[in-house]
């Protein structure tokens, strides 16, 4: 089905064609959380509450003006992503848990420690050089190196122009290399 007639039928209160919206789009939303939140609970926290705030805004989505549904839910993902790293903060001031890097298995022989211990290393360095950035540079390198986003769709998303997206990336990844620098001479790449 049309995902235009979908919503149309979802703003009649069908729970079907929500539920069709939402099995689209989930997978894509709750990476998009995770990736910027960096803890599976959050983004399973972000990812109800994205729905239920579009199933609510849904009357207010209009076709005419951005006719992608899928960055205006990810707008609304942004936007209680944000929220809940804002009361995260709050809450504790200790870093993010559950490194998205952690999670991948290290691609290592399990009887190399020292090079499963390197990977280790790594990982978090990343974790840490990725939890300097500012919120809304961490978002858009997340948008554009994790979710594979244009710059168009990312100052949609982000509500900006394309201009601050690419300056606010070059941004990141400028901080990035910088902070990352000294351990790739380490090992001997140059950045």
């Amino acid at each position: 089905m049309d995902e235009t007639i979908l919503i149309q039928t979802a703003r009649t209160g069908d729970g079907e064609a929500f539920r069709t919206l939402f099995e689209t789009h989930n997978g894509r939303v709750f990476g998009l959380a995770y990736k910027y939140l960096r803890n599976r609970t959050d983004a399973e926290d972000v990812l109800q509450e994205t729905f239920v705030r579009a199933y609510r805004a849904l009357g207010t989505f209009d076709s005419e003006k951005s006719p992608d549904f899928g960055v205006w839910i990810n707008r609304i993902c942004v936007n209680c992503s944000i929220d809940a790293l804002r009361r995260s903060q709050r809450r504790s001031a200790q870093p993010l848990e559950g490194a998205p890097l952690a999670t991948l298995s290290a691609e290592t022989p399990e009887d190399d420690p020292e090079r499963a211990a390197r990977s280790r290393e790594i990982r978090e360095r990343v974790d840490q050089a990725l939890d300097r950035l500012s919120p809304r540079q961490r978002m858009i390198f997340t948008l554009r190196h994790d979710m594979g986003c244009s710059i168009k769709e990312i100052a949609r998303t982000v509500q900006t122009t394309e201009g601050s997206v690419k300056k606010h990336l070059f941004r990141a990844v400028e901080a990035l290399k910088k902070r990352l620098r000294r351990y790739a001479l380490e090992d001997g790449y140059e950045l």
